[in-house]
């Protein structure tokens, strides 16, 4: 029980802190509006935004959470923060996909070269 709290709970949790910020924003002058013309905010659109929220969780951990439950950890974290960045790009008109998907692309090709340079270095110190 434990492993599985810690292998899934991070994940979640990032995917409800992204969702959740940016439908805040999305629906900050929708509640507003509403607060202003009612003095109340109807439970209607309360249960509209939780739906919303909620199906966006899911859409948006579906993916890392499978890789995740794959033991493939690192593959699920990069999956996760480029899911968040088209999210966010989706929510927002904010262009934060290329960015991410070209910071994890130098990240590889740094590891990459990191591993290498590794094993040459180890290479050479053994002759």
């Amino acid at each position: 029980m434990y492993n599985a709290i810690k292998k899934y709970a991070p994940i979640l949790f990032i995917s409800t802190a992204i969702v959740s910020v940016l439908n805040y924003f999305s629906y900050q002058a929708i509640i507003q509006i509403t607060q202003a013309q009612t003095n109340t905010v109807p439970t209607k659109l309360i249960l509209e935004i939780i739906t919303t929220i909620l199906i966006h969780i899911i859409a948006l951990s579906a993916v890392p959470l499978t890789l995740s439950a794959k033991n493939r950890t690192l593959t699920s974290y990069v999956a996760l923060i480029t899911l968040g960045a088209i999210y966010t790009t989706y929510m927002t008109g904010i262009n934060a996909a290329g960015p991410t998907i070209a910071i994890v692309a130098f990240c590889y090709l740094a590891f990459y070269g990191y591993s290498k340079a590794k094993g040459i270095y180890n290479y050479y110190r053994t002759k």
